[in-house]
Protein backbone atom coordinates (compact mmCIF):
# COMPACT_ATOMS: atom_id res chain seq x y z
CA UNK A 1 0.00 0.00 0.00
CA UNK A 2 2.87 2.52 0.78
CA UNK A 3 4.20 1.91 -2.71
CA UNK A 4 0.90 2.72 -4.20
CA UNK A 5 0.82 6.37 -2.41
CA UNK A 6 4.19 6.64 -3.68
CA UNK A 7 3.41 6.10 -7.11
CA UNK A 8 -0.10 8.08 -7.25
CA UNK A 9 1.76 10.81 -4.85
CA UNK A 10 5.43 11.65 -7.40
CA UNK A 11 3.38 12.26 -10.65
CA UNK A 12 1.14 14.10 -8.79
CA UNK A 13 3.71 16.35 -6.90
CA UNK A 14 5.98 16.77 -10.52
CA UNK A 15 2.59 17.96 -12.47
CA UNK A 16 1.78 20.54 -9.88
CA UNK A 17 5.43 21.72 -9.62
CA UNK A 18 5.33 21.83 -13.59
CA UNK A 19 2.56 23.58 -13.91
CA UNK A 20 2.05 27.76 -13.06
CA UNK A 21 5.50 27.72 -11.01
CA UNK A 22 7.51 30.28 -10.31
CA UNK A 23 11.06 28.68 -10.81
CA UNK A 24 13.51 30.30 -13.16
CA UNK A 25 13.24 27.34 -15.41
CA UNK A 26 13.45 28.29 -19.23
CA UNK A 27 10.95 26.65 -21.59
CA UNK A 28 11.87 25.01 -24.92
CA UNK A 29 9.34 25.73 -26.68
CA UNK A 30 10.11 28.33 -29.32
CA UNK A 31 7.84 32.07 -28.64
CA UNK A 32 5.87 32.44 -31.92
CA UNK A 33 6.87 35.08 -34.11
CA UNK A 34 4.05 37.30 -35.26
CA UNK A 35 4.00 36.84 -39.13
CA UNK A 36 5.59 39.62 -41.36
CA UNK A 37 3.58 41.41 -43.66
CA UNK A 38 4.96 43.25 -46.61
CA UNK A 39 3.05 45.26 -48.50
CA UNK A 40 3.78 45.65 -51.92
CA UNK A 41 4.84 48.95 -53.82
CA UNK A 42 1.85 50.68 -55.56
CA UNK A 43 2.42 49.60 -59.66
CA UNK A 44 0.46 49.90 -62.42
CA UNK A 45 -0.15 52.26 -65.82
CA UNK A 46 -0.91 55.05 -63.57
CA UNK A 47 1.81 55.00 -61.20
CA UNK A 48 3.96 54.63 -63.71
CA UNK A 49 3.26 57.76 -65.53
CA UNK A 50 2.46 59.90 -61.52
CA UNK A 51 5.47 61.67 -61.39
CA UNK A 52 7.01 65.26 -60.92
CA UNK A 53 7.22 65.34 -64.88
CA UNK A 54 3.12 64.66 -65.29
CA UNK A 55 2.71 67.26 -62.45
CA UNK A 56 4.54 70.13 -64.67
CA UNK A 57 2.41 68.63 -67.35
CA UNK A 58 -0.86 69.61 -65.47
CA UNK A 59 -0.03 72.66 -63.71
CA UNK A 60 -0.81 74.87 -66.95
CA UNK A 61 -4.17 73.79 -67.94
CA UNK A 62 -5.41 73.87 -63.75
CA UNK A 63 -6.67 76.64 -62.11
CA UNK A 64 -4.88 78.25 -59.11
CA UNK A 65 -1.93 75.86 -59.48
CA UNK A 66 1.58 77.25 -60.33
CA UNK A 67 2.71 76.84 -63.87
CA UNK A 68 5.81 74.73 -62.76
CA UNK A 69 3.44 71.86 -60.75
CA UNK A 70 5.40 72.28 -57.98
CA UNK A 71 2.03 72.25 -55.81
CA UNK A 72 0.99 68.91 -57.41
CA UNK A 73 2.41 66.36 -55.34
CA UNK A 74 2.20 63.02 -57.22
CA UNK A 75 0.63 60.49 -54.66
CA UNK A 76 0.41 56.73 -56.87
CA UNK A 77 -1.67 53.81 -55.80
CA UNK A 78 -2.81 50.40 -56.87
CA UNK A 79 -1.75 47.29 -58.40
CA UNK A 80 -0.29 46.25 -61.58
CA UNK A 81 -4.53 45.67 -62.78
CA UNK A 82 -6.15 48.63 -60.95
CA UNK A 83 -3.98 51.66 -60.44
CA UNK A 84 -4.52 55.49 -59.27
CA UNK A 85 -2.43 58.47 -59.10
CA UNK A 86 -3.69 61.75 -57.81
CA UNK A 87 -1.98 65.18 -57.94
CA UNK A 88 -3.56 67.89 -56.20
CA UNK A 89 -7.27 68.23 -57.53
CA UNK A 90 -6.66 65.81 -60.16
CA UNK A 91 -7.45 61.70 -59.90
CA UNK A 92 -6.54 59.68 -62.83
CA UNK A 93 -7.46 55.71 -62.63
CA UNK A 94 -6.35 52.89 -64.85
CA UNK A 95 -8.21 49.82 -65.35
CA UNK A 96 -5.86 47.24 -67.40
CA UNK A 97 -7.17 44.46 -66.12
CA UNK A 98 -9.27 41.40 -68.20
CA UNK A 99 -12.04 42.52 -70.04
CA UNK A 100 -11.69 46.21 -68.84
CA UNK A 101 -13.05 47.53 -71.86
CA UNK A 102 -16.54 45.00 -71.68
CA UNK A 103 -16.80 46.69 -68.07
CA UNK A 104 -16.07 50.07 -69.37
CA UNK A 105 -19.02 49.77 -71.43
CA UNK A 106 -21.13 47.92 -69.17
CA UNK A 107 -20.97 50.82 -66.71
CA UNK A 108 -21.89 53.16 -69.21
CA UNK A 109 -24.85 51.15 -70.87
CA UNK A 110 -26.04 50.78 -66.92
CA UNK A 111 -25.36 54.73 -65.69
CA UNK A 112 -27.74 55.09 -68.84
CA UNK A 113 -30.47 53.04 -67.45
CA UNK A 114 -30.44 54.17 -64.32
CA UNK A 115 -30.26 57.89 -65.06
CA UNK A 116 -33.65 58.32 -64.51
CA UNK A 117 -33.37 60.29 -67.91
CA UNK A 118 -32.37 62.74 -65.28
CA UNK A 119 -29.75 65.20 -67.98
CA UNK A 120 -26.99 65.11 -65.35
CA UNK A 121 -26.95 62.00 -65.19
CA UNK A 122 -26.97 60.74 -68.69
CA UNK A 123 -23.46 59.66 -69.93
CA UNK A 124 -22.67 62.27 -72.90
CA UNK A 125 -20.05 60.89 -75.36
CA UNK A 126 -16.98 62.48 -76.19
CA UNK A 127 -15.22 63.14 -79.24
CA UNK A 128 -10.93 62.94 -79.60
CA UNK A 129 -10.32 61.14 -76.00
CA UNK A 130 -11.00 57.68 -76.53
CA UNK A 131 -9.82 54.97 -79.17
CA UNK A 132 -10.50 56.51 -82.48
CA UNK A 133 -11.25 53.01 -83.91
CA UNK A 134 -14.35 53.12 -81.23
CA UNK A 135 -15.98 56.60 -82.32
CA UNK A 136 -18.35 58.55 -80.11
CA UNK A 137 -18.07 54.92 -78.03
CA UNK A 138 -14.55 55.18 -77.01
CA UNK A 139 -14.98 58.28 -74.36
CA UNK A 140 -18.18 59.36 -72.26
CA UNK A 141 -18.32 62.40 -69.77
CA UNK A 142 -20.97 61.28 -66.25
CA UNK A 143 -21.34 65.04 -65.58
CA UNK A 144 -23.05 63.80 -62.14
CA UNK A 145 -20.10 61.49 -61.23
CA UNK A 146 -17.69 64.51 -62.65
CA UNK A 147 -16.03 61.62 -64.45
CA UNK A 148 -14.48 61.13 -68.03
CA UNK A 149 -14.22 57.70 -68.38
CA UNK A 150 -12.36 56.81 -72.19
CA UNK A 151 -11.15 53.94 -73.30
CA UNK A 152 -8.16 52.99 -75.49
CA UNK A 153 -6.90 49.35 -76.76
CA UNK A 154 -7.23 47.66 -73.60
CA UNK A 155 -6.91 50.02 -71.34
CA UNK A 156 -9.81 52.32 -69.49
CA UNK A 157 -9.11 55.73 -68.06
CA UNK A 158 -10.84 57.31 -65.49
CA UNK A 159 -10.28 61.30 -65.03
CA UNK A 160 -11.39 63.53 -62.65
CA UNK A 161 -10.97 67.22 -61.67
CA UNK A 162 -11.84 68.59 -58.04
CA UNK A 163 -11.70 71.99 -58.69
CA UNK A 164 -14.17 74.26 -56.98
CA UNK A 165 -16.49 76.51 -59.02
CA UNK A 166 -16.72 75.23 -62.03
CA UNK A 167 -19.36 75.28 -63.79
CA UNK A 168 -20.16 71.92 -66.12
CA UNK A 169 -18.87 72.70 -69.31
CA UNK A 170 -15.59 74.20 -68.21
CA UNK A 171 -15.37 70.98 -65.52
CA UNK A 172 -15.53 69.19 -69.34
CA UNK A 173 -13.23 71.14 -70.74
CA UNK A 174 -10.27 70.80 -68.58
CA UNK A 175 -11.07 67.40 -67.80
CA UNK A 176 -11.03 66.47 -71.31
CA UNK A 177 -7.35 68.58 -70.99
CA UNK A 178 -6.25 66.67 -68.42
CA UNK A 179 -7.58 63.61 -70.42
CA UNK A 180 -5.44 63.98 -73.15
CA UNK A 181 -2.39 64.72 -71.54
CA UNK A 182 -2.64 61.81 -69.31
CA UNK A 183 -3.23 59.73 -72.38
CA UNK A 184 -0.14 60.79 -74.06
CA UNK A 185 2.00 59.39 -71.49
CA UNK A 186 0.27 56.43 -71.10
CA UNK A 187 1.10 55.46 -74.57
Amino acid sequence: MKWVSILIACPLALALTACGSDSNTTSTRATPTPPTTTVAAPSGPAVRICDRRLARQLAPVLPSEGSDGTSLRPDPSGTPRHSTCRLGPVELTVDNAQDAYQRYLNRIVETAQFSDSKYSRVPRTVRGIGDPDLGAAGANWIPYLRQLISARGKLVLIAETHVPGLADPQRLALTKRVALIAWSRLG
